[in-house]
This record gives C-alpha cells, structure tokens and sequence, in this order.
C-alpha cells in the first residue's frame, strides 16, 4: 500500500510539471501553408493596339482640348480679270477659347499686299491669268491649338486672263496665206479662248479693203477648221501698210482696242479709171 501511495505522488508530480512547461513554451505552428491574398492582375494592352496605355481603375480622363472649325471665303467671290485686287478671309469658330491663334498666310501667284497674320488679306492679282491654272490660291495655316487639330485651310478665285497679241502679217500670196491660217486654227484647237482679229488698211489701199479682207480671213479660218462663232473681225482703221492683228482673247476678258497711226480724214482713196463707152 505504501508503494501505491509513492506511485500516485510521483504521477501527480509529473502532471505538474508538464502542465507547467505547455504554459511556458507556445504551441508550434500549424505546418500548413497559409493561403495569401491573391494580387488584382494588371490590364494588358490590346493586340490589336500593344502601346496602347492602360489606365487605373476610377483615375478620371481629362477632356482633350476642342479644335476649331477653319476655312478660307474669296471676297470677291466671283471671277475677277487679272490685275484686279481680291481679298481672303480666315473664319476660326469654335476652339479652346484660351488659344490666341497665330495666322501665317501664302498666295500660288499674284501679291499679298496687305494683312498678314491677320485675319483678312488683299492680294493683287496682276500676273495671275498666264499661268495655266489661271488662279490664285491663298493658303491658310493657324498655331496654337493642339497637335491634332486640323489648321490649314485653302480658297481659291479664277482670274480671267488679259488679252494678248498672238501675231500679224500683212498682205501675202494665197499659199502663204492658207498656211498662216491653218497654224492659227491648229493653236485654237488646243485652248478655250477667242480671236480676235483687227484688220487695218493702208494709207492707199482701195475703198472697203478693211471689210473685204476681215471677210476673207474669217472665211478662211472657218474653212480650216475653226468655230465661226469663236472668230471676232473689226476695222482697226489706217496704217502706212495693210496690216492683219491677230489676238488671243479668254471668255470675259477686255477685248483688244484698234490702234491705227493715221486719221480717216488724212486718206485720199485713188480714183478709179473711167470705162470708156464704146
């Protein structure tokens, strides 16, 4: 009995001490990982677009800049002869209101006279009408506004050319006559304008020489192929020699005036010999 009591003892003994050291010491970790917290996947670019730039979610888009409406109006705006001042105009509506615009002006012919960096500009278009495309274009750049906005603008006015003198000759054989004509009707078939024909008599040419000859030459011209109704023949009065004007004249421009060197009333025609009655 007494071994029994010694065997509790020393089991309550040891039960204290173990219970001391499970107070003293923590527990070990439990050997099973822990679940982290997955981290949001990022939004890749777009195949179709890789630089496209992604954006943080709820970051605000800022509003891009307004462009403005540009465009260029002819004052006049309708066809002008050459020599004649026009004037363009620049039209900016719309736009970031903040932008001062900065207008850089150029013309395709004629002279900017006046208004540069300015909204409205004069342009002399003396020149203008030889060229082939018989206009005058202003180009219209405006800075200030953003890299993607459109700045240019162009307007554009026709300009009637002047009359010019195409040649002359005077009384010649019926060969070399045909063949001037013919080269006069070969040129005009190749351009939208008009001729014009002046003719005038010499100091002793007979009576009527101007309007016999001015009925010949449009005969002629209309023979070798030319339009009847493109041809213009008038009197251009007295020369010291017969002499046949032949100007190129575009549709509405200022036909050319006759200069003739001697007055009507200086001219003396010859007389004609009688007939004798038999």
């Amino acid at each position: 009995m007494r071994k029994g009591i010694v065997g509790s003892f020393l089991v309550f003994v040891l039960a204290c001490l173990f219970g001391t050291a499970s107070a003293q010491f923590p527990a070990r970790p439990d050997p099973s990982p822990r679940q982290r917290p997955q981290r949001q996947p990022q939004q890749q670019p777009s195949p179709a677009n890789p630089n496209e730039q992604t954006q943080e979610p709820n970051q605000p888009q800022q509003d891009a800049a307004p462009c403005p409406s540009i465009t260029v109006q002819a004052q006049p705006g309708t066809v002008v002869r050459d020599g004649q001042h026009i004037y363009f105009l620049a039209n900016i509506q719309g736009g970031d209101p903040k932008v001062r615009p900065e207008i850089v002006w150029s013309t395709s012919a004629g002279m900017l006279t006046q208004g540069q960096a300015t909204r409205r500009i004069e342009v002399d278009t003396t020149g203008a009408g030889a060229l082939p495309e018989r206009e005058v274009r202003a180009d219209l750049w405006v800075g200030g506004y953003a890299g993607d906005c459109q700045v240019q603008a162009v307007g554009s006015v026709k300009i009637i050319a002047p009359a010019t003198k195409f040649g002359e000759f005077g009384e010649v054989d019926a060969d070399t006559l045909k063949k001037n004509l013919e080269s006069l009707t070969s040129y005009f078939a190749q351009s939208p304008d008009n001729l014009y024909l002046i003719v005038y008599a010499g100091r002793n040419s007979e009576r009527n020489f101007s309007m016999t000859w001015a009925r010949r030459l449009k005969d002629g011209l209309t023979a070798a192929g030319m339009e009847p109704r493109r041809v213009y023949a008038m009197d251009g009065g007295f020369r010291e020699q017969p002499v046949f004007d032949f100007w190129i004249v575009p549709s509405g421009a200022e036909p050319p005036r006759p200069s003739p060197t001697i007055k009507r009333n200086e001219i003396i025609y010859p007389k004609t010999t009688p007939i004798k009655k038999p």
